[in-house]
């Protein structure tokens, strides 16, 4: 991931929107949907990917406003 946000901030992506991309891909990809849908009831992970998105969300707009 590390490279890809490297090469995206080279051309001109804001550090705001790369932290967001960054916490949102990693924390709510689809193979750990489908880990968690193994021990978790559907309630619950759509709790997780709520929160997940809304954490890449708040810390793409504190980077963006004090980076």
């Amino acid at each position: 991931m590390v490279p890809l946000m490297y090469a995206l901030h080279a051309k001109g992506m804001g550090l705001g929107a790369l932290m967001a991309m960054t916490i949102g891909s990693a924390g709510a990809s689809i193979p750990e949907v489908i880990l968690l849908k193994s021990l978790f009831k559907l309630p619950m992970i759509i709790a997780f990917v709520f929160s997940v998105l809304a954490t890449a969300i708040i810390s793409g707009y504190v980077f963006t406003f004090f980076a």
